[in-house]
């Protein structure tokens, strides 16, 4: 009878690491690297039960990236990978317990973003760990991503790594994570002579990490301090006032699907005036501040954000976006322990539009937008009679509105317990005859001979410059000259 042979039917390191970095964007893997970071900082906040209370969670924790073209390394003083972890999963490619970190709120989904961004790099990596229990040493060889028999011709395990305690400590606990063999493409978007890619990676950062960075993390590029991107709205001292309606966000909070939900939209900027969407400066240099802004356990996954995504020019509800809309804002944020329950994507850096759970709330984001692009549409052509409902709002962040919002007027959505909303009454123009609007173009030679003339300032506001113009022409028209 025939002898039964077992057969190799596992992958090859070499295909699995091609495959597992195909598909992913160099600027991706290393905010996978930072994701762990700040992973790492909520493990080390639960272990050591301290309690923030100054809104600053993350403040003393910090990142600092080198990226040049013969090195990348990133090194963290966020508490380190415990030793236990590291020898039975951090190093796996894939979480074997899904359940892990099921305490916490990360963003951890699938167990490979550490060793995808190193496989994404280079060849070589090194690993050295510093939790509390002391430092250690990981190193991943070029001869070890490749599947080769032992000298006595027996197989050996293929994905078994050497983990080697080391004497020299770090200077706090955390990580520090070496690729100083980069592939030529990497190092090619590491040379700053070469490629923008390095200036690119500063814009994502500030913005994936506003919130956070906010909150008290540093993360440095190269040496440089990274600044976050606001995330905030006006918002009025308090919300409700019936005596003196002004401009207020709407509001939203609630949870669903054990997810917790708070959202809010408004302005983030007086209206745009006529003049100011004329300038094609002006516009470049201020469209990208709006739009809606999705945030998941503090990352935010998607910024600013202008198409159907996010519930522009859909279901017949809400116009696309076009320049009118340029004040607007919306930020929307999703918590949870559960990362598998987020709206997010495989990347981590995008919505997974066909949840559930975005599917339910983009129905009040829609809502929510909708109220202020009807207010734009009802102040056109009289924006600068709405300049002082601004002056008495302040800048606040999505959490400090939603304080203020819990202390005023949230009314319960109906059929929907746990979820309330505050839907503000918003001024309204007066019904009267508005004034025709006058608009030409000029030669720009003219009209900075005419602002120079009239206001000794080559550079003067041109609707001002068009305004005087018009104003002394009429009044050379009345006394008939």
């Amino acid at each position: 009878m025939p002898t039964t042979k077992l057969i190799n039917a596992g992958p090859t390191k070499a295909f699995f690491v091609k495959m597992l970095t195909r598909d992913i964007e160099l600027a991706d893997a290393i905010l996978d690297l930072l994701d762990n970071c700040v992973d790492g900082v909520v493990r080390e906040l639960k272990r050591t039960a301290v309690v923030p209370t100054n809104g600053k969670p993350y403040k003393g924790f910090k990142a600092e990236i080198t990226a040049g073209p013969t090195k990348f390394e990133i090194v963290d003083n966020c508490g380190g990978i415990p030793q236990d972890i590291a020898e039975k999963s951090a190093f796996m490619l894939g979480r074997p317990d899904i359940t892990k970190d099921s305490d916490i709120e990360t963003v951890g989904m699938y167990g490979i973003g550490m060793k995808r961004a190193m496989f994404k790099m280079g060849r070589h990596s090194v690993v050295k760990s510093q939790p509390t229990t002391g430092p250690y040493k990981v190193v991943i060889t070029p001869e070890w991503l490749v599947d080769e028999p032992s000298d006595d011709g027996e197989e050996k395990d293929p994905w078994k790594l050497d983990l080697v305690p080391e004497r020299t400590k770090l200077g706090e606990n955390g990580t520090r994570i070496t690729v100083p063999e980069l592939y030529d493409e990497i190092s090619r978007q590491f040379d700053d002579n070469k490629s923008a890619f390095l200036a690119d990676l500063e814009k994502e950062i500030s913005r994936h990490y506003s919130l956070i960075m906010e909150k008290g993390f540093t993360v440095t590029l190269n040496g440089t301090p990274i600044k976050p991107v606001s995330l905030t709205l006006l918002s009025p001292d308090e919300f409700g006032v019936e005596d003196d309606p002004t401009i207020e966000p709407y509001v939203f909070v609630g949870q669903i699907s054990g997810v917790n939900v708070e959202l809010a939209v408004g302005f983030y900027r007086p209206l745009a005036t006529e003049g100011e969407l004329e300038d094609e400066e002006f516009v470049a240099s201020s469209r990208d501040n709006a739009g809606w802004t999705v945030i998941c356990n503090d990352r935010v996954v998607l910024y600013n954000d202008k198409t159907f995504k996010t519930g522009w020019g859909t279901k017949g509800v809400t116009p696309g976006y076009h320049n009118q809309f340029i004040s607007i804002r919306g930020i929307v944020s999703f918590r949870s322990k559960d990362s598998m329950a987020l709206p997010l994507n495989t990347t981590k850096r995008g919505l997974a539009t066909d949840s559930l759970l975005y599917q339910a709330v983009i129905e009040y984001m829609r809502a929510g937008l909708k109220h202020f692009t009807s207010f734009t549409n009802k102040w056109k052509k009289q924006e600068e009679e709405t300049t002082a409902l601004f002056r008495s709002l302040s800048q606040r962040s999505l959490s400090q509105i939603v304080v203020k919002a819990r202390k005023t007027k949230l009314s319960v959505i109906r059929n929907h317990p746990g979820i309330q909303q505050y839907v503000p009454s918003l001024p309204k123009p007066e019904l009267q005859q508005k004034p025709k609007r006058i608009c030409f173009a000029a030669e720009k030679a003219d009209i900075v001979l005419v602002a120079e003339y009239y206001f000794d300032d080559a550079d003067y506001d041109r609707t001002e410059v068009g305004k005087r113009w018009f104003d002394e022409s009429l009044k050379r028209a009345k006394r008939g000259n």
